[in-house]
């Protein structure tokens, strides 16, 4: 009987060089299921420094802000942190230029989701106002300024929590409960005019959402092909709706068959 086996020599440079392989800094990002918070909890308030109060109506349901958790862009993700999160179902691996420019530091990455995470809250408070002086004029919301009104999340950065605030202005400056007493999940960018953007990680933001025991989401419309079959999971007790605008979320929570990723083809 023949045994071939490799050299020592060989066997150690291959076993040096799969080791390192494991340990090298890969171009690559871990995504993970972040936080779930409640918006209309004390976050979204009226401003303490304004002369004008706005009246803020009691919410008996709750509107989940999603976050993900991402790899420090200071960090590098090695070959066995890769398999690893490969390895995971609630784990996503992405390409680190998709969320990250060459050449940043992270406290630049840092300032810059700080700053979009403010730019977001003044777009959410326009769209919002000019939404409830369209549909609501009665309550005549035309004197109530964005500064009128104070939005405070610490600890999280970027644009997508947009929607939430811009559907929890509403719920908070109208009488009427849209909300039904739901637990309903929410992400996407906003602008002044109300229209909602795509984000990422959405799949993640699912799992936050259905820990969070939300039985609605709100996701971007450009957001649906992230959620096809085969892609992500949908689980169970969620339902979908999929919303292009502000208009389009008010009504996805006014109704009892909003429409989902499924109705667009995804």
């Amino acid at each position: 009987m023949v045994h071939n086996r490799l050299p020592r020599l060989a066997t150690l440079v291959l076993t040096i060089f799969f080791g390192l392989a494991l340990l090298a800094p890969l171009p690559y990002v871990v995504l993970t299921p972040g936080h779930a918070q409640d918006v209309l909890a004390k976050i979204i308030t009226p401003s303490k420094k304004s002369a004008v109060s706005p009246t803020f109506y009691p919410a008996d349901g709750k509107i989940f802000l999603l976050s993900i958790l991402i790899t420090n862009p200071s960090a590098y993700v090695t070959g066995a942190e890769l398999i690893y999160s490969w390895m995971r179902s609630d784990y996503s691996v992405m390409p680190r230029s998709f969320f990250y420019k060459d050449g940043r530091s992270a406290d630049i990455e840092e300032k810059l989701a700080k700053t979009e995470m403010v730019d977001s809250q003044l777009s959410a408070k326009v769209a919002a106002l000019s939404y409830l002086a369209k549909n609501y004029p009665q309550l005549d919301t035309a004197k109530i300024a964005p500064s009128d009104i104070d939005i405070s999340l610490a600890k999280t950065g970027g644009p997508s929590g947009g929607l939430a605030f811009a559907v929890g202005i509403v719920e908070l400056l109208t009488p009427g409960n849209i909300l039904k007493g739901r637990v309903v999940a929410s992400t996407g960018t906003i602008d002044e005019k109300g229209m909602v953007g795509s984000i990422g990680g959405v799949a993640e933001k699912i799992l936050a959402a259905k820990k969070a025991g939300a039985t609605l989401f709100l996701v971007p419309k450009n957001n649906c092909e992230d959620l096809a079959p085969g892609i992500a999971k949908i689980p169970e007790g969620i339902k979908i709706a999929a919303v292009s605008s502000l208009e389009e979320a008010i009504t996805a929570l006014n109704s009892n068959h909003p429409r989902g990723c499924a109705n667009l083809g995804a």
